[in-house]
């Protein structure tokens, strides 16, 4: 038997809250897309049906690695779910077939042998298609198995009028009912709350607006809004920091096969500082200078702008721990030359605690962003930003702002006895005790570059508020 997955449509109730198709959205490590076809049994082909945001929704596929999945463009996906329906080949409904639509799932779907809808009993049954001779506190759960596929298939085509799936099976004269024990959903927003709490991560990811990370079949996926160029090439060229193998890269995509080791907390932290400073040291006395004016002073600019269209308040003077700030000032009060001025050497591009894996006396890096050379100083100050602001002090919101002061604004960063350590060995590097004032200023931009960029307001706050708080410091204000 095999498997209709319908994936064409816009799904625009859920584009307040999902980044991609809501096929996509992450719940706990993966997508619901993935929870749909993990809760199948000796499923012979899957049928998936593409049409908006189809690339995304293939290249997921593709770096999950999911055998026998079919793809089946829809070319007008935005007329209706009906018309949709009419332009899927007659050959998927030669066989029998489960339909499952793209946005809910039940952990194991139960081994039927005939015509069968499945139900489920929730809080808010008035948000779905009810089957009329049903339990009165149940509905449809969009899950369903056909056994006569070509009765489904004729009376789909023979319809005058719009139907969808449930519409259909009021023509068919022998249909079972089987209740679920259990049943998620994503399609509106009571649910995918309710969804998202009934799952957690095993990992600390940053939740970002702009990309997408899960963890299927032993394999890391980062999905990207944007284009990926030149990926694979740069770690191929990039043997400073060695990434974990095979790797496959997509257009939006990366992925790699999970790597067992320590990360952040658990990593081996003087091992790793050691390692760094030896390629920092060695980059620093035998490179060139550049200058790298786009990434520091013309981003953080930018960034400091989206802030304030986001943030309207943060264009005026704003009150931090009792202290009068202007973030205007401060940034022009910045001696850019010092921070455009770089070292040219072997970058990572994104070298956080978070993407460094360290186990059995080898590094691996992960995540690497596009390019293999650049300022150095840039991986410097995102390691040192890190120290500070690692996933389990942002994940986990251990970071503090309150706006219950109406004349200030309280932020406060509760750091570890671990962290200090940290921070204080990495200020003890002679790197870091000759550039110090090009190092504080520059990740205090680092800082305000992160801020319009994260899904959590509050977090993007204090993201900005921190670093002016930071650059304040170190322009002598």
């Amino acid at each position: 038997m095999n498997l209709l997955i319908p994936c064409s449509g816009p799904g625009t109730r859920s584009n307040s809250y999902a980044k991609f198709h809501k096929a996509l959205i992450r719940i706990g490590d993966k997508a619901v897309l993935s929870h749909i076809i993990d809760s199948y049994e000796n499923i012979d082909t899957i049928y998936i049906l593409l049409g908006s945001q189809a690339e995304y929704i293939k290249q997921y596929i593709d770096h999950c690695s999911y055998p026998n999945v079919e793809f089946i463009n829809i070319p007008n996906w935005n007329d209706s779910q009906f018309a949709s329906f009419k332009q899927i080949p007659k050959y998927v409904f030669e066989e029998p077939l489960y339909y499952n639509a793209c946005d809910n799932w039940t952990p194991f779907v139960p081994l039927v042998a005939e015509n069968t809808i499945f139900n489920y009993k929730a809080p808010y049954k008035e948000l779905y298609d009810s089957w009329n001779e049903g339990s009165p506190d149940s509905f449809y759960a969009g899950i369903s198995y056909v056994k006569d596929v070509e009765l489904f298939y004729n009376i789909l085509h023979s319809s005058t009028e719009t139907r969808n799936d449930l519409n259909i099976y009021y023509e068919f004269d022998n249909l079972e009912q089987v209740m679920l024990d259990s049943w998620y959903d994503v399609g509106n927003t009571d649910a995918h709350i309710a969804s998202s709490a009934s799952f957690t991560s095993n990992y600390d990811v940053l939740d970002k607006s702009n990309q997408e990370i899960y963890y299927v079949n032993n394999r890391v996926i980062k999905l990207f809004k944007n284009t990926v160029e030149d990926l694979q090439q740069s770690l191929e060229l990039n043997h400073c920091f060695p990434h974990p193998s095979p790797l496959y890269s997509s257009e939006n995509g990366i992925s790699y096969d999970f790597v067992n080791g320590n990360v952040n907390l658990d990593v081996d932290y003087d091992y790793l500082l050691n390692n760094l400073c030896k390629l920092w040291d060695f980059t620093l006395a035998n490179n060139k200078t550049i200058t790298n004016k786009a990434i520091w002073q013309d981003k953080t600019w930018q960034r400091f702008e989206m802030m304030c269209d986001k943030y309207p308040e943060f264009s005026d003077p704003v009150n931090v721990n009792g202290k009068h700030l202007d973030p205007f000032r401060i940034l022009e009060q910045i001696d850019w030359a010092i921070i455009n001025t770089g070292i040219e050497g072997a970058c990572h591009g994104d070298l956080v605690l978070d993407n460094i894996i360290v186990g059995d006396n080898k590094i691996n890096y992960i995540d690497h962003r596009e390019g293999n050379v650049g300022d150095v100083f840039y991986d410097v100050c995102k390691f040192y930003h890190s120290l500070y602001l690692h996933n389990v002090n942002l994940h986990r919101y251990k970071y503090g702002i309150n706006h219950s002061n109406p004349s200030y604004t309280d932020i406060s960063l509760p750091l570890t006895p671990l962290d200090l350590d940290r921070i204080n060995k990495f200020k003890q590097t002679d790197l870091y005790q000759t550039y110090k004032s090009k190092i504080e200023l520059s990740v205090g931009c680092i800082w305000l570059s992160m801020a319009p960029l994260n899904v959590n307001d509050e977090l993007n706050k204090f993201l900005f508020l921190f670093a002016i708080e930071h650059m304040a410091k170190h322009v002598g204000i």
